[in-house]
């Protein structure tokens, strides 16, 4: 028989679903009626090449691509990065020091930046993860007119949940207050790379998994009015109880893999339902937890995890779930072929949001004649 426990908790959920009620469409455009409504313009990269810093807060770093002044870039290399940089040293000592390979990025470290200022945008990491994961999209987006800046949460970051937790915990939002304080001063630091480039009136957050949790959080500062998480959803007692809340004038587009695994997409769409404000919910077919967010499936021969497991590593079974889900084909799409979906989706977005284009463009539903893996694309207005 089921215990008391389970049945009070059953009958909570039941009560949780039925008390929440979906809010009223919004108002707004019609992006159907926009010029360029079925233009799939973000699906390349941008007119700029990409410059890349670090900066430091001290306990963490923020990576910050930007829009590159083309004729500074010169002989200067393509940056890539490595998965092992981000595993405490006890557990790098474990792998074999052939065992590095390179992720390349079509970004190059601390060149002249092109003339701003341009739109602040702040990318969130996911759980067991670090804050390199998705430079396909943090790339994408800066070379369509935007900084990115991309901070550590070491909290809930892949050396943290391999046994080195920071000495000094912080949450999500002071991370990224963090961060974005940092960028801010770096744009108006004439000694910066970031000088001058930086508009930092406002804030666009995106994130994967956790890291779209974080995105949603951060609608609570004045500074943010839209918002894209990733394969994040909600669930109906968390805004029962206030844990999640969607504020009403304030834009959120969600993006989800139908396979996904972990964060499942029923989740999803409660979050679109329940954005009280514009909203759009893309939902793409072929696509895991990882495989059209991130980089980690393309690390490597097969992703992360077949990394980890070639090598024999004390991987936890559930860091394993996490990090492999996406990345088999089949049943999932390579990343490349769900990439492009992601790239355009979010980089239209942003950019009607920020003010870069003055009307959706590609944001009608007559886009998906471009696309194969969207299975579903909702919008309100």
């Amino acid at each position: 028989m089921p215990s008391r426990l389970a049945v009070m908790l059953g009958v909570v959920a039941v009560l949780a679903g039925a008390c929440v009620m979906p809010p009223p469409p919004a108002g707004g455009a019609d992006p159907n009626a926009a010029p360029r409504a079925a233009e799939a313009a973000y699906v390349g990269p941008g007119p700029y090449p990409v410059g890349v810093t670090t900066l430091s807060l001290g306990d963490r770093d923020v990576e910050v691509w930007y829009p590159a002044d083309v004729a500074g870039i010169g002989s200067t290399p393509a940056e890539s990065y490595f998965i092992r940089d981000f595993v405490p040293p006890a557990f790098d000592a474990l792998i074999p020091p052939e065992v590095n390979p390179p992720y390349l990025t079509d970004a190059h470290r601390d060149v002249p930046a092109a003339a701003g200022p341009f739109p602040l945008s702040l990318f969130s990491h996911g759980a067991a993860s670090y804050r390199l994961q998705s430079t396909e999209l943090t790339v994408h987006l800066a070379s369509w007119g935007f900084v990115v800046a991309s901070p550590d949460y070491l909290e809930r970051g892949l050396s943290g949940v391999l046994g080195s937790p920071p000495a000094a915990p912080k949450s999500d939002t002071v991370v990224a207050g963090l961060a974005i304080d940092a960028v801010r001063s770096a744009g108006m630091d004439p000694l910066s790379v970031l000088s001058g480039t930086v508009d930092g009136s406002a804030v666009y957050p995106f994130g994967h998994s956790a890291g779209g949790g974080t995105s949603i959080r951060l609608l609570g500062r004045s500074d943010v009015d839209s918002a894209i998480p990733m394969a994040s959803g909600v669930f109906p007692l968390s805004l029962l109880n206030g844990s999640t809340v969607l504020p009403a004038g304030k834009a959120i587009t969600w993006i989800a893999g139908l396979q996904d695994g972990i964060a499942r997409i029923d989740g999803v769409r409660t979050g679109y339902d329940f954005t009280p404000g514009q909203k759009r919910i893309v939902e793409l077919n072929g696509a895991g937890h990882n495989n059209a967010f991130t980089d980690i499936c393309e690390i490597g021969e097969g992703g992360v995890v077949q990394l980890a497991l070639a090598t024999g590593l004390p991987i936890p079974p559930q860091l394993l779930t996490l990090g492999n889900d996406g990345c088999a084909v089949p049943p999932f799409r390579d990343s490349p072929e769900v990439w492009e979906e992601v790239q355009h989706f979010v980089t239209a977005e942003m950019r009607y949001r920020s003010g870069l284009d003055p009307e959706p463009v590609g944001l009608g539903d007559a886009v998906l004649a471009s696309f194969d893996d969207v299975a579903r694309y909702d919008h309100a207005p």
